[in-house]
């Protein structure tokens, strides 16, 4: 696989304006990879993220920003005109993140972003997003997002079979504002329509808008940021429904004794988020 490297991460502007126009066809995945040397974090998008998603103030990144950092270049692989897909309206289904070591606000980033392996579900087609950080000549960063793109007659109205809550004990109690899909793609970059306005949302299937998924897992690793104090971790979710806006949400973890298992979920006990959290 041959690697396209970029002299500075793509204008997000421009990437939607790509999305919005591509059309999808059939045809397999091809193998793509684009990377992007030099890249420091903005220090004051940092601290409006850290707010909304409810990190502490820190020298360190949020772990899950990395993901934020390295967001225009799976648009770049998603709106390049061989991927067959198109990404106005894909579903980010589950995430995982490996991070080796924190990272200083600072330090000088190398992000490689490359189209991963691909599978027929009875939802459509699942497709991974495999993305990798350097710093200082070392990996500090690996992540693997899986995106779903729909088949026309699936929409998130279908029926499913209820499943019984978890019985863990709740912990925290969040509530989540109607823009707050807006105010996090504002400092993300991802404004998906999917995220922004019940109308916007309605176009691809959605009853309402719902909050993006790498926000969730972010409140999640916030909450339990104690549980990791600086040290080399692995945290995986799985987003199960929707979680339409404006809502309450539940968090719940329990600890085993090498790992955690957390859930996020409604009121009346259907889970969003399931996850789980381990020392490397």
């Amino acid at each position: 696989m041959q690697t396209l490297v970029l002299q500075n991460l793509p204008s997000m502007l421009s990437l939607y304006g790509k999305a919005a126009v591509k059309k999808g066809y059939s045809g397999e995945l091809p193998e793509l990879s684009v990377a992007v040397p030099g890249i420091r974090a903005d220090k004051a998008v940092v601290r409006k993220y850290d707010k909304i998603c409810h990190f502490p103030e820190s020298r360190f990144l949020a772990p899950t920003y990395l993901h934020v950092l390295s967001f225009p270049l799976h648009m770049c692989l998603m709106t390049d005109p061989s991927m067959p897909l198109k990404p106005m309206g894909l579903v980010h289904v589950r995430n995982r993140i490996k991070q080796y070591r924190q990272v200083e606000q600072g330090e000088l980033l190398y992000i490689e972003c490359s189209v991963g392996e691909s599978r027929d579900v009875d939802a459509g087609l699942e497709f991974d997003i495999v993305t990798r950080i350097e710093a200082s000549g070392e990996e500090v960063y690996e992540g693997l997002s899986t995106n779903l793109s729909r088949r026309p007659s699936k929409t998130s109205g279908d029926k499913k079979k209820r499943q019984p809550s978890d019985p863990l004990e709740i912990v925290q109690t969040w509530a989540l504002p109607s823009g707050l899909g807006r105010s996090y793609g504002a400092v993300s970059g991802d404004r998906n329509p999917i995220h922004l306005w019940p109308a916007t949302a309605k176009l691809f299937g959605f009853e309402r808008h719902i909050i993006h998924g790498m926000w969730s897992k972010a409140r999640c690793l916030a909450a339990l940021g104690e549980q990791i104090a600086g040290k080399p971790f692995e945290i995986e979710v799985s987003f199960k429904t929707p979680v339409f806006l404006p809502a309450k949400v539940e968090f719940s973890y329990t600890q085993h004794h090498d790992s955690t298992s957390f859930l996020m979920r409604s009121l009346s006990g259907k889970p969003h988020l399931k996850g789980s959290l381990k020392l490397l």
